[in-house]
């Protein structure tokens, strides 16, 4: 009689835990789901169950590092506000010379800023507007419009003034002008990706860099 053959039964291996991440590795994966999510569905529609879906996280695991998504929100914006005027500022100061070409290297950060910071460019135009946020919106634009004024301040000659008004009121009114515009311009490229970058920046130019240079000149517009 021949034996049965036997199977062999392979050992039994304990699981293999999780490693666990760490505080700061946790913090740094909620930020970059949250980003995805207001980007996508905007402030309002996105939800902290939502986020902590997209991070393979619990929503009790985003409380542990953001006390609500007011918090969450304003952290985001605070940081890449601030990314958007290092590189402006940096690219424009290291122009030596003021005029068209520092003017030029700003608007280079900036575009670049819009187009390698796709979803952080939706985040904060989509959510301009909600009530929640605006207080920290709004005074993250003026920091931007008073680095923009400060560059300019030193370049505005005395001859593109209108009668009547301050030359500190002029600079904040042009600054918060150029802002919005180029704001505008941004948005609608991030509607039109196929349009090559220098193509927007003469645009940019073309719109910015002409007015300012004719009422340099004393030229003014007449009703």
């Amino acid at each position: 009689m021949k034996d049965t053959p036997t199977t062999s039964v392979p050992p039994e291996f304990p699981p293999v835990p999780r490693r666990r991440l760490p505080a700061a590795e946790r913090r740094e994966l909620i930020l970059e789901a949250a980003i995805d999510a207001f980007a996508d569905t905007g402030y309002h529609q996105t939800s902290l169950e939502e986020v902590a879906r997209r991070a393979g996280v619990s929503k009790a695991l985003i409380y542990d590092h953001f006390s609500s998504k007011q918090e969450l929100y304003r952290e985001l914006l605070e940081t890449y506000v601030h990314e958007l005027l290092e590189r402006v500022g940096s690219a424009a100061m290291s122009i030596p010379e003021g005029g068209e070409t520092r003017l030029i290297a700003g608007l280079e950060g900036f575009l670049e800023f819009v187009d390698e910071r796709r979803d952080a460019w939706r985040m904060l135009i989509r959510n301009r507007a909600s009530d929640d946020v605006a207080d920290s919106f709004e005074r993250l634009f003026d920091e931007v419009a008073a680095m923009i004024g400060a560059l300019m301040a030193e370049e505005m000659p005395p001859s593109i003034l209108p009668e009547g008004v301050e030359f500190d009121l002029v600079v904040e009114a042009t600054s918060r002008q150029l802002v919005g515009s180029i704001t505008s311009i941004a948005n609608w490229w991030d509607e039109h990706r196929d349009i090559p970058r220098t193509q927007i920046m003469a645009m940019i130019m073309e719109f910015a860099w002409v007015g300012l240079e004719r009422a340099s000149t004393g030229e003014r517009w007449k009703p």
